[in-house]
């Protein structure tokens, strides 16, 4: 079952055309507290300038700094308790807005940070490229959304190169791939398969190879990776919908309810019901 979605034309009460694109200047935020999760439709980054405070994804707590960027990808829960006198940018994309063939970008990983801090030189050249979008947002002219689409793919090279100087990634390499297309795969059947030989017999490896690259890249099973996922899963619909235990369980392929209380305690140290009271 579906969790609900909160688009960007909902945020901003607006009947526009160009709800698949949204790019907001903050000086300051116009919205510092966020003190209830939801879930977004849309891919977004939240660019710090200045400011403090927390921005909580998926039920992570992340402090906030100056310069730095926060990435959002559909589905994740996010809110936020920030200084009243934030600054900096809020960028909202659909997917199908992105230009086909658009590059594989690392921050959009459920397994991989969702916070990159910026270097001193990197910030302008961010804000640069911002800077130039929002000017085409407010003079409309001749080819305006295939010029955003651009400037949005160069904002989205940048961030990935930073991104990948920062975290040390090798996109190119077998194993990288790998890792990449089983997370990819689990999101569209952490529901229905549990089991890693699932994943390994779709990716063409044994089970055993499969573990062993995750294990190498992540420090986790492939295992562990699919108990997380669904685990992430039940503390989003515990959190963010009215669903009873039962209609969850039985939604994260459990048949037995109290095999899926069993599985979150064991995971979590509490109980859905506590960890639906605490969140809500």
């Amino acid at each position: 079952m579906l969790l609900p979605t909160v688009g960007i034309e909902q945020i901003f009460k607006l009947p526009y055309t160009g709800e698949d694109f949204k790019l907001l200047r903050h000086d300051p935020i116009n919205m510092p507290s966020i003190p209830h999760a939801h879930k977004h439709d849309f891919y977004m980054l939240l660019i710090i300038d200045q400011g403090s405070g927390t921005h909580t994804i998926d039920f992570k707590e992340h402090i906030v700094h100056n310069k730095m960027v926060f990435f959002l990808a559909p589905g994740q829960a996010h809110q936020w308790e920030l200084s009243e006198k934030t600054s900096g940018y809020q960028l909202m994309f659909s997917q199908k807005f992105m230009l086909p063939g658009s590059l594989r970008l690392p921050f959009f990983n459920l397994s991989s940070s969702p916070v990159l801090p910026l270097k001193n030189n990197q910030y302008p050249d961010l804000v640069q490229e911002l800077e130039q979008i929002l000017k085409e947002l407010t003079t409309p002219r001749q080819f305006e959304t295939e010029l955003i689409q651009t400037r949005l793919q160069i904002v989205l090279i940048l961030l990935k190169r930073w991104y990948s100087d920062c975290f040390d990634l090798q996109d190119s390499t077998t194993d990288n791939r790998l890792i990449n297309n089983f997370l990819a795969l689990l999101d569209k059947h952490y529901a229905a398969h549990s089991e890693v030989s699932f994943y390994a017999a779709e990716l063409h490896v044994t089970a055993n190879y499969l573990n062993q690259i995750c294990r190498k890249k992540s420090g986790i099973t492939a295992g562990d990776l699919i108990r997380e996922r669904i685990l992430l899963e039940a503390k989003r619909m515990l959190t963010l919908t009215n669903l009873d235990i039962k209609e969850i369980a039985y939604s994260l392929g459990f048949n037995d309810t109290s095999y899926f209380s069993r599985f979150f305690r064991k995971n979590t140290s509490v109980s859905p019901q506590q960890f639906r009271k605490t969140n809500n």
